[in-house]
């Protein structure tokens, strides 16, 4: 997930992932760090967008809050990145 946030920040930015992946992975890392605290829209929209699997196992805001953040710290670790 961090190199694909990365090499979308290079193409942005008008460079090559390649050139300077070490600086990509900090600036997608960047991106990310402010997802870790999701906005009450953001754990709403996660909460309709599951409300009618009735076999989803978390059943309050507060739990997906908790899954969404997660899920985001998940893939920094997978990156070996420095967590939140």
């Amino acid at each position: 997930m961090i190199d694909e946030i990365a090499k979308v920040i290079a193409k942005a930015d008008g460079f090559r992932f390649d050139d300077d992946a070490a600086r990509f992975r900090r600036l997608a890392m960047a991106a990310l760090k402010p997802l870790t605290r999701p906005t009450e829209a953001m754990v709403d929209a996660a909460y309709e967008a599951v409300r009618s699997d009735e076999c989803w196992a978390v059943n309050s805001h507060r739990d997906f809050r908790k899954a969404v953040r997660a899920m985001i710290l998940a893939a920094m670790a997978a990156n070996d990145a420095p967590a939140c």
